[in-house]
């Protein structure tokens, strides 16, 4: 009987082995932590205008799409002030036409000016040549005279109110730039201003996600700035692991990293190691730690290390701002860079594809170079 125990227990021993032998060289080649949750960017929407909501197409907990009408605000008030400001418009334009008028005038003025005195010079020419024979009167030398004198005063007066009216347009009395004007350009200005306020009216949804933390109600006046509502995009969340210090020693940028939810056992997702913080969580609190100060202790802090998925969670496991998860770091390759983020390096790749933001890379930064789901996304409307 004991020899039966012996070869039973010899027969347990090397089939621990192997397992055993595997379970020691993960933990020498990883580095693990259940101080981690998932994180994310969280949208809060707000208006930039003030108004009285009239509709409400979400509720809390909704999905939404990227350029999703919202909400709109009563636009009544903003349509007056655009007929308004069109109105002001087409006055300016008139203004500018009545200037283009005056300029007409002053240089057919001008031009009168001009006949009138080449006629006084004719007239006072032959008048000092007859009073010179002593054929006209001395009289009507002085009246010849005075009447070209008159005549080059006209000119220059009109000479001046062609300037004046060139002056009222600015200088340029091209008529191909004929409402390119400040007085135009005010009034254009003012109603784009107010049509982008009636566009304001209507609230969209600046990217795609899940509605939640929504105050905002049928009949409430609003004011620019005022929380609504905020919107979680499910498809970008990441996680942040809080790793102690003595932990990091051979963490580095790009290395791979197990990922388990508490809210899901057994499944594992995939990520790496986007970034690691330039600080500890401490150094960042409201009220950070004074070492300098009073009698002083040494405790391990911890740093938080950015971890992104490489695939988004599946559509039966979706992954939730807050979760507690169990991250595990492959620390075999430490040739990655310590003070870098994949997903800056990706956008860096991608900026000069128009309509790329970062956000969009944000489940897009594989290291392995694999080709990820998203890739052929539409660019948020960002309203």
């Amino acid at each position: 009987m004991r020899r039966v125990l012996l070869i039973v227990l010899v027969i347990v021993l090397i089939a621990a082995i192997v397992p055993g032998w595997r379970y020691y060289k993960y933990l020498a080649s990883h580095v693990s932590t259940d101080d981690a949750y998932v994180d994310g960017t969280v949208a809060l929407l707000s208006s930039r205008i003030s108004g009285t909501v009239t509709r409400l197409f979400v509720e809390d907990n909704w999905k939404v799409n990227g350029g999703q009408l919202l909400l709109t605000l009563d636009p009544e008030d903003y349509q007056m002030r655009v007929a308004e400001a069109q109105a002001q418009l087409e006055r300016a334009q008139q203004s500018v036409d009545q200037l283009f008028a005056q300029l007409d005038a002053a240089q057919a003025g001008l031009n009168l000016a001009g006949s009138q005195l080449h006629q006084a010079q004719i007239d006072y020419d032959r008048a000092r040549k007859l009073s010179a024979e002593g054929v006209v009167s001395r009289e009507y030398y002085d009246q010849a005279e005075t009447a070209m004198r008159v005549a080059v005063a006209d000119r220059a007066l009109a000479e001046h109110q062609v300037e004046q009216a060139r002056a009222a347009l600015g200088g340029n009395a091209e008529d191909s730039a004929r409402y390119e004007r400040p007085i135009v350009l005010q009034a254009r200005a003012a109603l784009n201003m107010a049509r982008l306020d009636l566009g304001y009216t209507e609230i969209r949804a600046p990217l795609g996600g899940i509605i939640t933390r929504k105050s905002v109600h049928v009949g409430n006046r609003i004011q620019p700035g005022e929380p609504l509502l905020a919107i979680v995009p499910v498809d970008r969340l990441y996680v942040t692991a809080n790793y102690k210090e003595t932990q990091l020693t051979d963490v580095r940028v790009g290395q791979p990293v197990r990922i388990e939810a508490d809210i899901y056992p057994g499944y594992v997702y995939q990520g790496h190691v986007d970034s690691i913080s330039v600080g500890t969580g401490a150094a960042f609190a409201l009220l950070p730690p004074e070492n300098a100060t009073g009698n002083w202790v040494k405790v391990v802090q911890r740093v938080p290390v950015k971890i992104v998925l490489n695939q988004p969670a599946p559509a039966d496991k979706p992954l939730r701002v807050g979760l507690s998860v169990d991250v595990a770091i492959d620390v075999t390759n430490t040739s990655g860079p310590l003070l870098s983020s994949t997903l800056q390096n990706a956008y860096d790749e991608h900026s000069a594809t128009p309509g790329m933001a970062p956000e969009r890379l944000q489940t897009r930064s594989d290291p392995t170079g694999a080709s990820l789901p998203g890739d052929s996304g539409q660019p948020v409307t960002q309203q």
